[in-house]
């Protein structure tokens, strides 16, 4: 339960970055608000592993699945999907509460 507590703080943690980086030039007035996808950052930080990802799973599944998963999951913002999976493990790792049954 602590390793899902513990990732669950660091996809926290990329939500804030993203959120902060993509806030920043509109709150310096300099740009209106802008969310960045996710599929933008993985293009702008490893675009070869984006292209072998897509080539991957367009040969092992069916080319249509990585139209699937881009429409699902890399056009969306990166905060938001982060955020929501720090909540999901977050969840998933928290403290049960023990309930001592007894019978006599």
């Amino acid at each position: 339960m602590a390793a899902l507590r513990f990732l669950a703080a660091l996809c926290a943690l990329v939500a804030i970055l993203a959120l902060v980086s993509d806030a920043t030039p509109s709150l310096s007035g300099r740009a209106p608000f802008d969310a960045t996808s996710l599929e933008a950052h993985w293009q702008s930080i490893s675009p070869s592993t984006l292209k072998s990802a897509q080539e991957s799973l367009s040969k092992s599944v069916s080319p249509t699945a990585w139209n699937v998963l881009k429409w699902l999951a890399l056009d969306r913002p990166t905060f938001v999907l982060f955020g929501l999976l720090a909540a999901i493990l977050g969840y998933a790792g928290r403290r049960r509460r023990r309930i001592d049954i007894y019978v006599n």
